[in-house]
């Protein structure tokens, strides 16, 4: 049996048993870190480029990496990262050389990756701070629900030829463009919010329900052209811990979340939260609101996956899990491919496993990357190697 990349893709979110392998799914490389600089270098890069076109747009996506990993499922759609208009101006003087998100009110510094001394955009804080000046911005430039970007045209001609264009490669997912949590808390910074919590838990509901708001009439108008998966991001754990308590998430987090989900399920779409950290004690409670897939998985913040498949396999479906800060970046080839194989075994018993790096590639070695890749071909394959 082998199941094309859509019906591989499908039949893992839907929990139904094995496929013919374990799909991959991956972030893609960071372009200013060394494993990309290694990619471009390598000749691997020439060897796969390749462009398809959108025959309802004659637009030409770009899918060379995607190629390079043989991924099943890759998040690109053809309305672009413009979703919502994001503005930035030069921050008060107290915030040198930064630049304010003037929708979130998150502080941006430009710096040099240390591996590559190529610049990128590294957040320094929050400076919505306090009520009066959160409601001064929104008021002054709208509501996060204002800042849907409306010149965006979102047709089922369009979507349906992208696919068409890209099936032979992998099958795509649309991400939605607020992450809840992330963006409160960037914006108004850690400190205030454990502050507001205590007193003034209505401001930071007013910020997350205008900020749901926005992902549930973006997701509407994806439903409507025939999207099918979607995905969001909303880092909720540091290294070892959670960013909060449980009763804290159930109150100020969960309810959002839940909303997002329920409309997923109303209109018959996927959802896949990206998370880094300690998550684990969290995901029962998402589940019950309705989560379909989690990823990122990360080993090094001791999220226990084993465990998480034996006690939520039956209604979660895993995505991610190698180990990118940890092994795959400081490990040997060798502990690679054991990071893969025993990854792949712990979590793809029965299906409803995609197997991908827990995060983006920044500065894995190269002859990692290739070790990497060369596991998961060889231990993808069911039924599993032991």
């Amino acid at each position: 049996m082998t199941l094309t990349k859509r019906e591989r893709v499908f039949r893992t979110l839907e929990l139904d048993g094995e496929p013919d392998m374990v799909p991959i799914h991956y972030f893609g490389f960071e372009q200013t870190g060394s494993s990309f600089q290694a990619f471009k270098e390598s000749g691997e890069m020439d060897k796969y480029r390749t462009y398809v076109e959108n025959k309802a747009t004659n637009i030409k996506h770009y899918i060379t990496e995607q190629r390079f990993w043989n991924v099943d499922l890759f998040r690109m759609d053809p309305f672009g990262e413009t979703k919502i208009k994001v503005r930035y101006e030069n921050a008060p003087p107290e915030y040198p050389n930064c630049r304010l998100n003037r929708m979130d009110g998150r502080l941006y510094r430009t710096e040099k990756q240390p591996n590559t001394g190529l610049e990128y955009a590294w957040y320094v804080g929050g400076y919505f701070t306090t009520p009066e000046i959160l409601h001064s911005y929104w008021d002054r430039y709208g509501k996060p629900i204002e800042w849907i970007n409306n010149r965006v045209k979102y047709s089922s001609q369009k979507w349906e030829r992208f696919v068409e264009a890209v099936a032979p490669y992998f099958y795509p997912l649309v991400n939605l463009p607020i992450d809840l949590s992330e963006f409160l808390i960037g914006g108004i910074t850690f400190t205030r919010f454990a502050y507001y919590i205590r007193k003034n838990p209505s401001f930071i509901q007013e910020i997350m329900d205008e900020y749901t708001k926005v992902n549930i009439e973006i997701l509407k108008r994806l439903a409507e052209v025939g999207v099918d998966i979607v995905m969001f991001g909303d880092d909720l754990g540091y290294k070892e811990n959670p960013f909060f308590s449980l009763d804290v998430f159930r109150k100020f987090i969960l309810p959002y979340h839940k909303r997002i989900y329920q409309a997923c399920k109303k209109m018959s779409v996927f959802i896949i939260l990206h998370s880094c950290g300690k998550i684990d004690q969290f995901l029962p409670d998402l589940v019950d609101a309705g989560l379909n897939c989690i990823q990122s998985l990360e080993a090094t913040a001791g999220v226990d996956l084993p465990g998480l498949k034996e006690s939520l396999g039956d209604k979660l479906c895993f995505m991610g899990g190698l180990d990118s800060s940890g092994v795959l970046t400081y490990g040997t080839p060798k502990d690679v491919e054991e990071n893969v194989r025993n990854t792949i075994k712990s979590a793809g018993k029965g299906g409803g496993y995609f197997v991908g790096p827990s995060h983006d590639i920044i500065n894995i070695p190269w002859e990692n990357i290739l070790a990497m890749r060369a596991a998961i071909e060889k231990y993808r394959k069911y039924p599993l190697r032991a």
